[in-house]
């Protein structure tokens, strides 16, 4: 049964947090506190050049690149920047994190002149294009990990129904190409 009258149930620990205390100062009976506490991470991992993959037949400033992760029978675990999000579900919310799942015969080593900067944002009329792109299996990429911007991760390790149309993907890098300072 809760109790209504919660002045009773108080610790003496629970006293202590109505005190002021100074910025970092940890409270009797809790975990000390880290100087960042409130404040955003800025620390992103940073890529590893040496395991920069291509989708076989984009090369240039038309190449999607992206990290592979891990390789396991026949699949890689293949890491997108999230500005990719945008250009394949153009009606999401902002994406933090994207891994596709891959196989390891569509993809191929960086080549000298692929261009590894993100997509930049695709225009109204850009959005139309991709949503109106067909569906199909064949030309599906299965999804292994993505976390939208506040969310728990909502796909992880292969989700079955989402996946990515590589149609779109290629659709992005075209559009992309012409004003990509690569």
């Amino acid at each position: 049964m809760c109790s209504t009258n919660h002045y009773y149930s108080r610790s003496k620990h629970d006293y202590a947090i109505d005190r002021p205390r100074q910025p970092g100062q940890a409270t009797p009976g809790s975990r000390p506190m880290s100087p960042r506490v409130g404040k955003k991470s800025t620390a992103t991992r940073a890529r590893d050049v040496t395991r920069l993959r291509r989708l076989i037949g984009m090369k240039g400033a038309q190449a999607a690149v992206g990290e592979a992760l891990e390789e396991s029978d026949g699949m890689v675990c293949w890491e997108l920047d999230p500005a990719y999000a945008a250009w394949l579900w153009p009606l999401m919310q902002k994406v933090t994190h994207l891994v596709l799942s891959v196989p390891e015969t569509d993809l191929e080593p960086l080549a000298a002149g692929d261009c590894t900067t993100p997509p930049r944002p695709p225009t109204e009329k850009e959005k139309d294009r991709v949503l109106q792109l067909p569906d199909v299996p064949a030309d599906q990429i299965r999804v292994y990990t993505l976390i939208l911007k506040g969310k728990p991760a909502s796909v992880h390790k292969a989700f079955p129904t989402r996946s990515v149309s590589v149609k779109a993907l290629r659709y992005c890098r075209k559009q992309v190409s012409a004003d990509a300072g690569c």
